[in-house]
């Protein structure tokens, strides 16, 4: 008899400890998959922008005439050259997945997505995102930022063709 008043007791004691403990987990596991999400999410954002600026920078040297390209040519026809592989990286860009707002192009890069060298050897594309935090806003909890994301997202990509 004694035995059946300390269960009876023991259940009034502990009523509502189990979803204590889901509260808690609950809120660990929120933590952790919200964790692998907002940083995933970057991760397909950077390599997305490497894929479309190597896209890119394919297609800008697919232009006709690219070997006779110099940058300080008075010649039209050598400064059409770069204003057709422009018009081609940014057709790419354009065409592709993001939101217009997510492709910028990268402070270094006067004016456009493409930059050619001097002599026309190198050619590079570059894709940035400027705000990632407007992607995935930051979870702030117990003064730790998940995620820590970095001031820009970007890829970049160059071809040597001489």
């Amino acid at each position: 008899m004694r035995q059946k008043n300390d269960i009876s007791n023991r259940k009034k004691t502990q009523t509502g400890a189990a979803s204590i403990e889901f509260a808690f987990i609950f809120v660990l596991m929120f933590v952790l998959f919200y964790g692998l999400i907002s940083y995933a999410i970057p991760l397909m954002l950077a390599a997305a922008y490497q894929q479309l600026s190597a896209e890119a920078v394919r297609q800008a040297v697919g232009t006709p005439n690219i070997y006779h390209y110099q940058a300080d040519s008075e010649d039209p026809r050598i400064a059409a050259i770069k204003v057709n592989a422009e018009q081609k990286a940014m057709q790419v860009i354009n065409d592709s997945w993001l939101p217009p707002g997510w492709a910028n192009s990268c402070g270094d890069y006067s004016g456009g997505f493409l930059k050619v060298s001097g002599d026309g050897s190198e050619w590079s594309a570059c894709v940035r995102h400027a705000t990632p935090a407007s992607i995935m806003p930051a979870l702030s909890l117990l003064g730790w930022q998940i995620p820590q994301l970095p001031e820009e997202i970007r890829g970049e990509a160059r071809l040597r063709i001489r």
